[in-house]
């Protein structure tokens, strides 16, 4: 007599199938979550550059060129606090921290190849630092050297350099993952572009180039 077929499946082979189902929902899930936080990251990438290229057409609008303002040569806390007064009226600041540390909270800096930042920009105060109405953080220092005449980053008549953390306080506060520079001259507001190059744009390098990679690229393809 032929035995009767079995039906439905044992203990064992339901276990197994859960676990490959959660295997694979979890690498789903890591996979979208890490594309969702790229692209809300390169959008505000691109979303710094316009917020502080209008702060300067406002400011300049209201007060003449950039370099007709009233601040000092250097870069120092007064040239930067002088050069706020400017700046301020045209950005959404909830929170304005000057020299003082109360905004970023962050000693450490890291580049992307996983060093640490050599200056402590929250001690330092030469960096004025505020906070946006997005939550972000902003910082910048005036160009050493002379007013709106330093060559830095590739541009000439740079004026100040600024950084934007997008997510706030929030780790990895890494330069390329979710810190990203900016320089404003004499002409504009342009992502860092140090020595011209996307190079420095590389898990293995500093990660200073990274706004302009995106601003480019439309992607954040140099982390993986």
């Amino acid at each position: 007599m032929l035995n009767k077929i079995k039906n439905g499946f044992t203990l064992a082979e339901v276990l197994i199938t859960l676990v490959i189902i959660g295997v694979v929902a979890a690498l789903t899930i890591s996979a979208v979550i890490n594309t969702y936080v790229e692209r809300s990251t390169i959008s505000k990438v691109k979303k710094g550059l316009s917020t502080l290229a209008q702060a300067k057409k406002l400011a300049e609008a209201q007060n003449g060129s950039i370099v007709g303002w009233d601040f000092g040569e250097g870069s120092t806390a007064q040239t930067a606090s002088d050069f706020w007064q400017y700046i301020k009226p045209h950005l959404a600041v909830v929170k304005d921290c000057g020299s003082g540390t109360s905004c970023y909270h962050s000693n450490v800096l890291f580049h992307l190849n996983g060093d640490l930042d050599t200056t402590n920009h929250n001690l330092h105060n030469r960096y004025y630092k505020f906070i946006l109405a997005d939550g972000g953080v902003m910082w910048y220092r005036m160009a050493d050297h002379g007013k709106c005449n330093r060559t830095e980053s590739g541009y000439n008549n740079v004026c100040a350099v600024f950084f934007y953390d997008v997510n706030g306080v929030k780790a990895p506060n890494t330069i390329g993952r979710d810190v990203f520079l900016y320089v404003m001259n004499v002409d504009g507001v342009y992502p860092y572009n140090e020595s011209n190059q996307f190079n420095d744009c590389e898990l293995n390098k500093s990660g200073r180039n990274c706004s302009m990679y995106i601003i480019k690229n439309d992607n954040m393809n140099y982390l993986h």
